[in-house]
């Protein structure tokens, strides 16, 4: 059995990403997207080396893992970073990024932590044992009514995932707007599911198969009593495409909004 300490981890994690914000070589907003996006993979890698050194040894049975190096056995037990979530709010000098780690043992998420260093708040879920902001227990907020939903999204930038994708998400964005309150991107993917989770959000939806950003997120809300699939009602893992997070009565409404627009959803 797989057994880590919840504030160990939250120790290390914090440093990494305390370190991060204050870093002084980030690129200027002179500086073009190439640029800034190798300076965002370089950082991130040298944070990644850090955490996984100090993971390793005291935790020498669980593995790492990333986008492009997924573990050979299943049943595997492995670490899932995100150094920087919202690298471009970090580098605009803006605030609410964050960084998030999540313990996947046999396909599941068992244990995940979101980090915001600007509003030094802190969101941990152990699963079957609910969620923390900063050492207090919170939930999702239980609305009923879509109309009066607060949601969050994420719109990915064309140039990193393409024209159809882009178009994808702003299409499902105009479908699930018009029959909510109203929906805000405000912040990177893995904080705006904490803020789900802590009912400062009523969902959280977003196309793409960012699952390393989704997965600390995923369990947060799950452990608060939310439903999270993907944007067809699937339950939600690696091979998920796109992402529904919210309380549930509002999924269960968001999830017929995102069927009727079925034709732009890919399956």
């Amino acid at each position: 059995m797989i057994t880590v300490d919840t504030d160990t981890c939250a120790f290390l994690l914090r440093a990494a990403t305390d370190q991060i914000a204050a870093s002084l070589d980030r690129p200027s907003q002179a500086d073009d997207i190439a640029s800034v996006i190798r300076w965002v993979r370089s950082r991130s890698a040298r944070a990644a080396a850090d955490l996984r050194g100090q993971l390793a040894t005291r935790y020498p049975d669980i593995g790492w893992t990333g986008e492009e190096d997924m573990p050979d056995d299943p049943n595997a037990a492995y670490w899932v970073y995100d150094p920087i979530d919202g690298a471009y709010h970090f580098l605009q000098g803006l605030p609410l990024w964050s960084s998030s780690l999540a313990l996947v043992v046999g396909g599941r998420c068992v244990f995940g932590i979101v980090y915001d260093p600007t509003s030094n708040e802190l969101f941990i879920a152990r699963e079957g044992q609910g969620v923390t902001l900063n050492g207090e227990r919170v939930t999702t907020r239980n609305k009923t009514d879509l109309k009066g939903a607060v949601l969050g999204s994420a719109v990915p930038p064309i140039a990193q995932v393409g024209p159809e994708e882009h178009a994808e998400a702003l299409r499902l964005l105009e479908r699930v707007t018009g029959q909510v309150f109203v929906v805000r991107q405000m912040a990177s993917a893995s904080l705006q599911l904490a803020y789900v989770a802590a009912g400062r959000l009523d969902g959280y939806f977003e196309v793409g198969h960012d699952i390393p950003d989704w997965l600390a997120g995923a369990l947060l809300v799950k452990e608060a009593a939310g439903v999270v699939t993907d944007l067809s009602g699937n339950g939600f893992g690696w091979s998920s495409n796109g992402l529904l997070a919210a309380s549930p009565n509002i999924h269960a409404q968001l999830l017929k909004v995102a069927a009727s627009a079925a034709p732009i959803v890919r399956a």
